[in-house]
């Protein structure tokens, strides 16, 4: 096993890696306070796995960047911590994360980008009138969720200080800088699990 030391999240490495639903997966291990270590994983595709990347998010960062303005599901980000567990569909995250390492929770699937307020500024002209000076462009960050909401605040109310989560590689470096855990660098899926790696497995799967 490999820990990362700065995030405190362990990803089980390459003896370790696991087959869920005919796809080989990365897992990795996350500490939370409530619960102790919980298992999630991340699975290979048949393609295109150099387009999708992990980050390993701060906690802190994360909750602070999904309640920005414009981010999706802001009723439940904005929700107390101690009010998440009402949420209707709390009880089965629960559950899915009691299974361990036997059936790892999927990653939470997530994208961000940034978006810009414009503000027309003026300056006094001809006495008491104005005329238009500058624009100033504010950068507002934004995240969405593709799937995942439940899983988060499951492991945010379970005292989760670090927690990996899927998002495109196109995403990956603005996610990084926003909310990435310091010292950490993301990954893709086809570094996380190479072809060869994949290979290797289907044929010990297969006796070849």
């Amino acid at each position: 096993m490999h820990k990362d030391k700065s995030s405190g999240v362990t990803m089980l490495l390459l003896e370790n890696m696991k087959v869920f639903h005919d796809q080989l997966a990365a897992v990795f291990k996350v500490p939370t306070a409530l619960h102790g270590d919980v298992c999630m994983r991340v699975s290979r595709s048949n393609f295109r796995n150099d387009l999708s990347a992990v980050v390993i998010v701060d906690a802190g960062r994360f909750l602070e960047l999904w309640r920005s303005p414009g981010s999706s599901h802001e009723d439940v980000a904005h929700m107390a911590d101690d009010t998440w567990p009402t949420d209707c569909k709390f009880a089965g995250a629960a559950d899915g994360f009691s299974k361990g390492s036997s059936n790892p929770v999927p990653l939470a699937d997530i994208g961000c980008h940034a978006e810009f307020d414009e503000t027309m500024m003026y300056k006094r002209w001809l006495w008491m009138l104005r005329k238009p000076a500058a624009v100033v462009r504010a950068e507002r960050r934004v995240l969405g969720f593709t799937n995942g909401v439940t899983r988060t605040i499951w492991l945010l109310h379970s005292g989760a200080k670090q927690f990996p989560v899927k998002c495109s590689a196109a995403d990956a470096p603005l996610l990084q800088q926003w909310a990435g855990v310091a010292g950490t660098v993301y990954q893709t899926v086809e570094q996380l699990i190479p072809d060869d790696l994949a290979r290797c497995r289907e044929a010990l799967q297969h006796g070849r």
